[in-house]
């Protein structure tokens, strides 16, 4: 989720919104990543978007800063147009992310500006038409240590060691963690070492620090992710 400076109105028209879905449709392309869901309202705009190599970080400066060069000229305006750093999460988790597309199409329903989330032009709704996902108490940005939902990252909070994390694992599936950490192809092996991958990702540790810690490429634990995520696809019509 990114918001205007000061809450700023950051979509003043229709051709505003068109060119913003057009860059996002663009970079997202570019980068191999998708965009699973979006809404986008007057002074802020909400995105689900699965990532691939191309980190999040650069997929929104993208975004962000060639839309800028346009709104800012068009509309007689100069400095920033967006306030501070993007707000993000990571979700792992089928159930979390069926929710959190219905939290994104339901922003114009709760902002009083349509009557159901199907009315509002500016968002994926038509995408995702019989989601009736609970939201009772669903809160989908980061909460204080201690009430973090367990398969939601905040990038402030602590995260466990990758040994404390991947030994219980290892024990539980009968393998040791020198092999988890070898180049052994047996079967077993390579499911564990898959598990113990989207665990450590789940847990706050980076593409990187986890492919180093497992011998893996970036690329493979990128994969493991994305796979994850895209179970998410049979939920939607």
């Amino acid at each position: 989720m990114a918001r205007g400076v000061n809450d700023g109105v950051i979509f003043i028209d229709d051709r505003d919104r068109e060119e913003f879905l057009s860059d996002l449709m663009r970079v997202v392309d570019q980068a191999g990543a998708e965009v699973i869901a979006y809404c986008l309202m007057g002074n802020h705009f909400h995105l689900a978007i699965r990532v691939g190599i191309i980190p999040l970080g650069t997929v929104m400066q993208r975004v962000l800063t060639g839309y800028s060069l346009r709104f800012n000229p068009r509309h007689q305006r100069t400095g920033h147009l967006f306030q501070a750093r993007y707000k993000a999460i990571l979700c792992l988790d089928e159930a979390y992310l069926y929710r959190l597309i219905r939290y994104i199409h339901l922003n114009p329903v709760r902002a009083g500006l349509v009557a159901a989330p199907e009315d509002w032009r500016w968002s994926s709704i038509s995408k995702h038409p019989r989601n009736d996902a609970d939201l009772d108490g669903f809160e989908p940005w980061p909460r204080p240590p201690g009430r973090q939902p367990s398969l939601i990252r905040d990038e402030k909070g602590r995260k466990p060691e990758m040994d404390a994390l991947s030994r219980p694992i290892a024990l539980r599936e009968g393998v040791s963690l020198e092999s988890v950490r070898s180049s052994s192809k047996v079967p077993r092996v390579v499911a564990v070492r898959r598990l113990m991958a989207l665990e450590a990702v789940k847990a706050g540790h980076s593409l990187t620090a986890t492919a180093r810690w497992l011998g893996l490429g970036v690329s493979s634990v990128s994969r493991y992710s994305r796979e994850r995520i895209a179970r998410s696809e049979s939920l939607t019509p």
